[in-house]
């Protein structure tokens, strides 16, 4: 059953998210082949200084820790999760897929942050047994700038 073009414009959140310092490191050991945790407190051999070494940070262009672009992936996501999930919508995620996700960095991201995500339902289009939705997202920092864009899309087999 193809997806309700009346959930155009459909908004999400906000969402709060406050980054941490143990956030930002142990996401960068996850994604650069570590073990994040206090046991293994060594950087991955790939994890860059800036999101990892505080002394190498504060010597940096940012003057600390930064979080990597992939770590939006830890808040920026949840206004289109809910999207997939809202019951007015009705999606078989028993055959919905991630199918891409585009990310604009606007600023770093960095320990302290406060970061609110909003999102709103932008594309709503069926193509023979598969339906395609797309949320796109926003996020500002505690000073109100924004900080990364986003659009993500989902498939369903119909």
């Amino acid at each position: 059953m193809a997806i309700d073009r009346r959930h155009l414009g459909r908004r999400y959140g906000p969402f709060v998210f406050h980054v941490g310092l143990e956030h930002v490191k142990a996401f960068a050991a996850a994604t650069g082949g570590g073990v994040p945790g206090h046991v293994f407190g060594a950087p991955p051999d790939h994890a860059h200084p800036l999101t990892f070494d505080e002394r190498a940070a504060r010597a940096g262009p940012h003057g600390g820790v930064v979080a990597t672009p992939a770590f939006a992936a830890a808040f920026a996501i949840e206004p289109f999760a809910t999207a997939c999930a809202d019951p007015e919508l009705a999606l078989d995620v028993l055959r919905l897929v991630h199918g891409e996700q585009e990310l604009e960095w606007l600023e770093p991201v960095r320990p302290g942050d406060v970061l609110t995500t909003t999102g709103e339902i932008t594309r709503v289009q069926d193509r023979g047994s598969l339906d395609f939705l797309e949320v796109t997202t926003a996020t500002t920092n505690q000073h109100g700038r924004v900080v990364v864009r986003g659009a993500w899309t989902a498939i369903v087999r119909s």
